[in-house]
């Protein structure tokens, strides 16, 4: 197998080139799951990791306060219940956080990068969740699909569906000219950002995933695609 990734040899030019996958599976994964020219140093990963779990603290804790009043310990700011508008605002808090605190120091065409790769992330988690939330919707109004089966396929149409287009939105924000090759989200990347789409998961309400007490681990998730926008290069 043949994989391929960006260089930027030139500003203005982005070629694709190709290397063997025995010698370069981890730079493979690498650039597939972070969309990197190079790997970040430690201060911007450590910028992005702080403006992160800052972007996804200030709205956490607001919707803490809002649901259950003063926070007195963990479980009262992690135990919010999630619905459309609760998800979003993490998630975009973390992106925007994230990417803000990557960029600051670097050049114009880093800076251009943790961009673009925010607003792909912001859409990698949001359109899914809104897809699903939608369908749900229509399910509430029409009686023969407000059953499990229903809801499960909606579940699959929503992530499935949501991801694609969430790329397609993503490459028409980012380049509207066309300038440069799309961004493709193939079956690896879907793969490879599986983690952005729990919250899509939690959205949709199944008994087993509140059992699992997934809902408590999205902010750890939405707080990692800010951080993977921030030491995007």
């Amino acid at each position: 197998m043949i994989s391929k990734v960006q260089t930027t040899e030139h500003p203005h030019f982005k070629a694709f080139t190709t290397f063997p996958n025995e010698k370069n599976v981890s730079k493979a994964y690498l650039s597939r799951r972070y969309h990197n020219f190079e790997e970040a140093d430690t201060f911007t990963k450590v910028r992005a990791a702080a403006g992160a779990v800052i972007g996804t603290a200030i709205p956490l804790i607001y919707f803490a306060k809002k649901q259950n009043g003063k926070i007195k310990n963990i479980n009262k700011l992690l135990g919010i219940k999630y619905g459309l508008k609760e998800f979003l605002a993490i998630g975009a808090g973390s992106i925007f956080g994230g990417t803000a605190a990557g960029m600051i120091g670097e050049n114009r065409e880093s800076r251009k990068n943790k961009l673009n790769e925010g607003v792909f992330q912001f859409m990698n988690c949001s359109v899914p969740p809104v897809l699903i939330a939608g369908l749900f919707k229509l399910g509430e109004k029409v009686k023969p699909l407000n059953n499990i089966p229903c809801k499960i396929a909606a579940t699959i149409v929503g992530v499935g569906g949501g991801m694609f287009l969430a790329a397609e939105l993503s490459n028409k924000i980012n380049d509207p000219k066309d300038l440069y090759p799309d961004r493709k989200l193939t079956i690896k990347d879907a793969l490879a950002n599986f983690d952005d789409v729990l919250g899509a998961l939690v959205l949709a309400k199944f008994k087993f995933i509140e059992q699992l007490g997934a809902e408590r681990l999205l902010p750890a998730v939405t707080a990692w695609c800010g951080y993977r926008a921030g030491v995007s290069k």
